[in-house]
């Protein structure tokens, strides 16, 4: 329960905390009120002063220019501070128009038009004229006696603070921009590693879960050739459960994926047809000839049967640098490369480019596109790497797949 004692004490301590934060100031700020100041005070003490009071002079031009200090928060409170003490200063004796008003009033003014809207920096533009006007009047008996000068001048610094006000906005508005962009190649990055996704637990259903219902629907036909319910029986019984179990792990598995994609079931309606091999080759480069791109594909080392999982991704990874020179290049000449080698199996698909630079479809953690971003991903699976970039006039793709652990 709170009593009023502990109520004024919680208000007390507010109150310091925001004369501490007050008080607080930036350093460049203190030198430029310290700065101001001193010249003011060497002026007043060398220059004349209309045979007024020196002490009363040195005292406003402190008043005038210390102020400075705190002119970021509050340029309004700092000028009208300054135009008061200008205008009490002339009431009771004749105004030395010293450095101390020039610093106080043309700084304050061009504050507050590089730190404030239009409108109060209108406000800050038109407060110091009838201070110049009456200032004028104490000295001269005139108060259009140099008001024009006083005035432009005073407008040359409020315009140098607009430009400032710009500069900023512009500087602010590019930052947004550059954030927008930003959140919108991770959106673009996330979605893209999500269709990827999507696709491999497609593919991942392809291989596996086919070779696994296989396995199933082989051991019931062993179970039904038994004559006898012998060993022979009850290991075909694991192998079942076995298929069955990992069956339905990898179901779930592949589920998690798309739902990272679509939110749909992997298996929903899933085929469960083989996927495209190495084999497919030819007719994988017949469509990619038939959509003008003249490619060669040449095998070196020893051909032999992979895994089918290798044999995926090396397809996959064929087809997607394939797909990429259609898509970004049009018709050109390509080389496609299948090196077997004894612990892996390279891949490389090299383009001759349409004239143009290359540079765009370098891999990139940020903003990489969906068919680089597959491969590499693809590749990884295997602890293999991908290398993507410019090739002299064109692109090259270059993957590797070890094969030791796959064997």
């Amino acid at each position: 329960m709170y009593d009023g004692r502990t109520c004024s004490t919680v208000s007390g301590m507010e109150a310091v905390d925001r004369s501490r934060r007050w008080l607080r100031v930036p350093t460049g700020d203190l030198l430029i009120a310290g700065g101001t100041a001193a010249l003011t005070t060497a002026d007043t003490l060398s220059g004349d002063h209309n045979d007024g009071p020196v002490a009363v002079y040195l005292l406003t031009g402190l008043l005038q220019t210390l102020p400075l200090a705190w002119r970021r928060r509050s340029p309004l409170g700092v000028l009208g501070f300054v135009l008061a003490v200008t205008i009490v200063e002339a009431l009771f004796v004749v105004p030395a128009e010293g450095a101390g008003v020039f610093f106080g009033i043309m700084i304050s003014v061009y504050t507050a038009a590089a730190n404030r809207p239009l409108r109060t920096a209108i406000v800050a533009l038109a407060l110091p004229v009838p201070v110049f006007a009456f200032i004028r009047w104490r000295v001269t008996g005139n108060p259009f006696d140099d008001l024009r000068f006083g005035s432009a001048l005073m407008a040359g610094f409020w315009i140098a603070g607009r430009v400032v006000w710009s500069r900023g906005c512009l500087v602010d508005q590019l930052a947004a921009q550059s954030e927008e962009l930003r959140h919108g190649r991770e959106a673009e990055s996330r979605a893209a590693a999500a269709a990827e996704r999507a696709t491999i637990a497609r593919d991942l259903h392809d291989v596996i879960a086919h070779s696994i219902s296989v396995m199933v629907v082989q051991a019931e036909a062993g179970e039904a050739l038994v004559d006898d319910r012998s060993r022979a029986v009850d290991a075909l019984h694991a192998v079942q459960r076995t298929g069955r179990s990992a069956l339905a792990d990898l179901r779930l598995l592949l589920g998690v994926l798309r739902e990272d994609a679509d939110g749909a079931d992997a298996t929903a309606g899933g085929s469960l047809s083989p996927s495209p091999r190495l084999r497919d080759a030819d007719t994988l480069l017949s469509q990619v000839r038939a959509a003008g791109v003249d490619v060669n594909l040449t095998v070196e080392g020893e051909a032999r049967d992979l895994p089918a999982s290798v044999d995926l991704a090396a397809y996959r990874v064929l087809q997607e640098a394939l797909t990429n020179i259609i898509r970004h290049v049009g018709p050109t000449h390509a080389e496609a490369t299948l090196r077997f080698g004894t612990d892996d199996l390279l891949i490389e698909v090299v383009d001759n480019g349409n004239g143009q630079q290359p540079a765009a479809r370098t891999l990139s953690e940020e903003g990489a596109s969906r068919g680089l971003l597959g491969m590499r991903e693809r590749v990884s699976a295997f602890g293999g790497d991908l290398q993507a970039g410019p090739n002299g006039k064109g692109f090259r793709v270059r993957a590797r797949i070890p094969l030791g652990a796959q064997q």
